[in-house]
């Protein structure tokens, strides 16, 4: 008989859970989001922010892995995501770090230390990459911490919408993303994690984003897999 079983499926049976799996997720359209989260310029682009900082500082090797990830699998595999759930009428909602004011003193400390990732909300560094730009009438949802319900009213728009189901894309894996999946599974979500449309600074930080998250917080499925249950 062939095993039909998700490829989270067998991880979450190799590694053991604690506290328990999951029950097997459902992504019904009228209900679920696609979630962007920070791929924009200083984020996910080798001559902004991150990268261009790295560059200066003589360190853009330790980002190799990223970049070359990014460019070679999450943008892809993110802009087929787009193409199917925008097909499906999907709300798609975009995540970005932005500073209201010019000098970034309304963020939050831990943005605030890391230099490159304050950028007012006009500038290039704050934009979304223009392969997977929005298109009119998505939202595009502006934060100043890691989390996308830290600090703003995402909780309240997503239950305007009578959305109840989340997958989260996008960058860091172990950072904001990351984030974001915990804080939606405490206000009772039901997430999911794309695992090759997220990149993490290095491979080991993407297994262990894996292995601490699957099953607890949310579902890590693959594009592919996402896709055929939301065609499914």
């Amino acid at each position: 008989m062939v095993d039909d079983r998700f490829e989270a499926e067998r991880h979450w049976e190799e590694w053991g859970g604690v506290l328990g799996s999951l029950p097997e997720v459902q992504l019904p359209p009228a209900r679920t989001a696609l979630v962007i989260v920070d791929m924009q310029y200083s984020d996910a682009h080798r001559d902004y922010g991150i990268g261009a900082e790295a560059r200066r500082l003589g360190t853009e090797a330790q980002f190799e892995y990223y970049f070359d990830r990014l460019d070679t699998l999450v943008i892809p595999n993110i802009q087929r995501l787009l193409v199917t759930c925008r097909a499906l009428g999907l709300e798609v909602i975009y995540l970005r770090i932005a500073s209201m004011v010019r000098d970034g003193r309304d963020m939050n400390a831990m943005q605030r230390r890391s230099g490159t990732l304050v950028a007012p909300a006009d500038s290039k560094e704050t934009q979304i990459l223009d392969e997977i730009a929005p298109e009119p009438d998505e939202l595009v949802v502006t934060k100043g911490a890691s989390g996308v319900f830290n600090g703003t009213a995402s909780d309240q728009i997503l239950r305007n919408l009578g959305i109840d189901t989340l997958v989260f894309c996008g960058v860091g894996t172990n950072y904001c993303v990351e984030t974001s999946v915990r804080d939606a599974g405490d206000r009772n979500y039901d997430v999911v994690m794309v695992s090759d449309a997220c990149a993490a600074k290095t491979a080991e930080h993407e297994r262990l984003a894996a292995e601490i998250l699957d099953g607890v917080y949310c579902r890590m499925l693959t594009t592919d897999e996402v896709i055929r249950l939301l065609k499914g």
